[in-house]
């Protein structure tokens, strides 16, 4: 079973592309590798790790810097809501009820098209093929609804895809 909890906009989606899901060249990964070093990495980690404890808020109920490694959870979104977090940075929670607020600067005026989308070839770069192909199938649903869709949150139940930790809520799981 698939949960997935999502709100929608008036607004068209702007960000999907047939080519994000190709493979990309090596040239689009090493960019992407250069732009995160130079954008990212001082708040996401130079090896993707995220901030310690990125589940715990800041006392100021502002959210930590997750990782972008399959032990985190950008591979739970479409690549829409990626682009549109690279984007418009925390500004894109305003006004919604998600339980804290974000610090994450917008890149939108700073980095180009080509750049943003180089930044998440790199990071998915890094992720076993599984995770990668549960990612490419979250970006195909979200392309495939009509209007502008955004995850907020993904929960796969079964078998967990090797190398990625089981998130499923304890008292949920098989295992107790």
């Amino acid at each position: 079973m698939i949960l997935l909890l999502a709100s929608c906009s008036d607004e068209a989606d702007s960000s999907k592309e047939d080519s994000a899901q190709t493979e990309p060249s090596q040239e689009t990964v090493a960019l992407g590798e250069a732009v995160y070093a130079d954008n990212c990495a001082s708040c996401h980690g130079a090896d993707l790790e995220g901030e310690t404890d990125w589940k715990q808020q800041n006392e100021d109920g502002s959210f930590r810097s997750p990782p972008h490694t399959a032990d985190g959870h950008t591979w739970h979104h479409a690549d829409g809501v990626l682009i549109e977090a690279i984007k418009e940075g925390g500004t894109r929670f305003e006004g919604l009820n998600i339980g804290g607020s974000s610090n994450m600067p917008a890149f939108g005026d700073t980095l180009t098209e080509d750049e943003i989308t180089a930044v998440l070839a790199f990071i998915k770069s890094s992720w076993p093929e599984d995770v990668q192909e549960i990612q490419r199938q979250q970006t195909d649903q979200a392309s495939s609804t009509e209007g502008r869709f955004v995850t907020t949150h993904w929960h796969h139940e079964g078998p967990q895809p090797e190398g990625v930790p089981d998130r499923t809520p304890r008292g949920q799981r098989d295992d107790g």
